[in-house]
């Protein structure tokens, strides 16, 4: 008996449905054609941006990268897991920013750019209740008082790394912050900076903070070496920033005399220098309507704070520079009452919070007090009786509408003032 022949299936075709799966991939074809041109268009103009005529302009990085010879050895510029990584002392690094000086640290492999201040600005406490960078006063230090001073539209956000380091032989960096646009140097940041214990990081025996932490410990610099201390001491803190790949290079070849320029306006800033009368003063502060300015060196003579007093307000000092000393500087039509920490008046000494740049200049006095000692800023924050001759450093307070007849607000060339 023959067996039955078994029917084969016709497959069966749905025009509709193969029409929709075609829409559909020819949208979803489209649509990364578009995002991914989008994406190329906009990568294009970072890394060549054009000016408003039309004409290319250099980024940052690319003038860095072409102006670096690579070394393996020695001072220079290496090249480390794809990022341009700055060694050794005599390198010529230094970048202007917002009239501020900083030193390169290096070209990230995205073409940001990771600089560091080239002066500490300020000696601080790191916390007495926490290690951890993030949640210290020191974070909420330079949050307040450091990101803005700078124009915020060339800064992208720095990673910082959250692991707690035991020891320098367990770095690691598996967990990290992307949410700051300022912070201190890493452990990393300053070991990779170092050529036969020589770093351009580093001058003398500084001691830096740095954010790296562990449980009960912070670590920081010891000259040119790392160790970790006690939160609750003072040392000198150097803020970090990243710029942006779009940051166009403008001037300069990076060294001492000839920075990186990248911005080319004439308009005072925080860290811009005066020259009023043939005496150079910084601003570490900008209101709406006056410029607060700190002298570029200290009183010839060293005077005492007072007698026995402790209060700045009631001390011979604050009688001296508003009754004499002031008289003497023959500037009063460019002079404005400030508020100097709670007491208004034309000049001043500068506090424990204010920013303080030139960090050669110590051993002067500040206009805090505690215990019935008054601060001396020095290579730490110390307490001094009040009768002992320190130093003494100047704040002004400025009228913001001065004009300039000339410089560019650096250290080299500074704002000449008009007469």
């Amino acid at each position: 008996m023959a067996k039955k022949r078994r029917k084969r299936k016709k497959k069966v075709f749905f025009p509709k449905v193969q029409a929709i799966f075609c829409l559909l991939s020819l949208l979803f074809i489209i649509g990364c054609s578009i995002y991914y041109g989008i994406r190329l268009i906009k990568y294009y103009k970072i890394y060549n941006p054009k000016s408003e005529s039309g004409e290319t302009l250099l980024t940052l990085a690319n003038k860095i990268i072409d102006d670096s010879e690579l070394v393996e050895e020695g001072d220079g510029v290496y090249f480390i897991t794809n990022n341009y990584v700055y060694k050794g002392n005599n390198v010529n690094n230094y970048i202007l920013v917002d009239d501020v000086l900083f030193r390169i640290i290096r070209v990230n492999s995205d073409k940001t750019v990771d600089i560091v201040m080239d002066e500490y600005i300020n000696r601080l406490s790191w916390n007495d209740k926490t290690t951890d960078f993030l949640n210290s006063s020191i974070k909420e230090y330079l949050d307040n008082k450091i990101l803005n001073i700078f124009n915020k539209d060339n800064l992208t956000v720095t990673t910082i790394c959250k692991d707690k380091i035991a020891e320098l032989s367990e770095i690691s960096c598996n967990s990290t912050d992307n949410n700051s646009y300022v912070r201190l140097l890493g452990l990393n940041d300053y070991l990779n900076s170092l050529n036969s214990d020589k770093t351009y990081i580093n001058s003398g025996n500084e001691y830096l903070w740095l954010y790296n932490n562990g449980e009960t410990n912070v670590w920081h610099t010891t000259g040119t070496y790392i160790s970790n201390s006690n939160p609750t001491n003072v040392y000198g803190i150097k803020p970090v920033i990243t710029l942006k790949n779009s940051v166009v290079y403008l001037n300069g070849d990076g060294t001492l005399e000839n920075p990186y320029i990248i911005e080319n306006d004439k308009e005072i800033k925080v860290g811009s220098y005066l020259d009023i009368n043939d005496n150079i003063y910084i601003v570490y502060e900008v209101g709406d309507d006056y410029l607060k300015v700190q002298s570029n060196e200290v009183l010839k003579d060293k005077r005492i704070f007072d007698s026995s007093n402790s209060n700045y307000q009631d001390s011979s000092l604050k009688n001296y520079l508003e009754n004499t000393y002031l008289e003497k500087l023959k500037i009063d039509s460019y002079l404005k009452e400030v508020d100097f920490s709670g007491y208004k008046s034309k000049i001043g000494i500068l506090s424990k919070n204010d920013l303080k740049f030139n960090s050669s200049l110590t051993a002067y006095y500040l206009s805090d007090q505690n215990n019935k000692k008054v601060l001396v800023y020095n290579g730490s924050v110390i307490e001094s009786d009040t009768n002992a001759k320190r130093n003494i450093r100047i704040s002004l307070g400025i009228k913001k509408n001065i004009k300039i007849l000339s410089g560019n607000g650096s250290k080299y060339a500074p704002f000449i003032v008009e007469e």
